[in-house]
């Protein structure tokens, strides 16, 4: 599979958001300093945003999760958003493709503790819709269980990505997503926050789709070594064929050339 640049370069991976349901919980220590609950924070103070009153709580000096999962009333209009949005540029896989619809970028849709009915209803509106369906988990076994009963028309409907920040959780989560690659599905990788080096095995170099890395964008700020991001690039770019990789950002100042990379799967 050939890489794909975007030549606008921005720093954005998708290119919109859409989000019925709200609230999540911390799987790892790449968690820890997650942007969501901040942002969810915010929203439920200065907007008195419904899905996310009672989701955080402040703790240690920042602001987390409290377990408490929310989403939309059956009968909000934000349901059908994915079937009547048009992005108003050119989509980032360019002219006359899909646009990348991120699908829960503020939670995890698999957490435990969602209906069936729910997950459902979200993956089968973006299913019908003209969107390319963005899903990225940390909890594998879920995603997996899910897609893996559904019919072969929707693998071209969604990117399966699941997240990592270092290498054994990464291991682990791997394994559980790759019978979702040996079926035809697109899987990708999210190193981010990038907080150790990461080898890629040779199975995912053989099977993955695209990986996008970057470093932690918070006050905790755990510095993302650019060597670290050297080594995925390097990798990917050896693999046969060559995975395309998006690399966000830098923890702190500006990527240099060689690291500018904006690169997407071929559609």
């Amino acid at each position: 599979m050939a890489a794909r640049k975007n030549p606008l370069e921005r720093r954005r991976w998708w290119d919109a958001t859409w989000n019925p349901v709200g609230g999540c919980k911390m799987a790892d220590s790449s968690c820890y300093y997650c942007y969501a609950p901040p942002e969810a924070a915010g929203l439920q103070t200065s907007k008195d945003v419904e899905l996310y009153l009672g989701t955080t709580k402040y703790e240690d000096g920042r602001w987390t999760w409290n377990g408490r999962l929310t989403e939309w009333p059956p009968e909000h209009p934000g349901w059908n958003w994915p079937l009547t949005w048009r992005n108003p540029e050119p989509p980032l896989l360019g002219p006359g493709q899909s646009s990348l619809l991120w699908c829960g970028s503020m939670t995890d849709v698999f957490l435990p503790g969602r209906s069936p009915q729910t997950i459902d209803r979200i993956f089968t509106t973006v299913a019908h819709s003209r969107h390319i369906g963005l899903v990225v988990t940390k909890r594998p076994k879920q995603m997996a269980a899910y897609f893996s009963r559904q019919p072969a028309w929707w693998r071209e409907r969604f990117w399966l990505g699941f997240s990592a920040g270092e290498q054994r959780p990464f291991d682990v989560r791997w394994k559980r997503m790759r019978p979702l690659a040996e079926q035809g599905w697109l899987v990708f990788v999210s190193l981010a926050p990038l907080i150790e080096e990461i080898i890629l095995p040779p199975d995912f170099l053989a099977l993955a789709k695209w990986v996008t890395c970057g470093g932690e964008q918070h006050p905790g700020k755990r510095e993302m070594d650019l060597a670290w991001a050297r080594s995925l690039r390097d990798q990917c770019h050896a693999a046969t064929p060559r995975i395309p990789i998006f690399v966000k950002q830098a923890t702190r100042g500006w990527l240099p050339p060689g690291l500018i990379l904006r690169e997407f799967p071929k559609v």
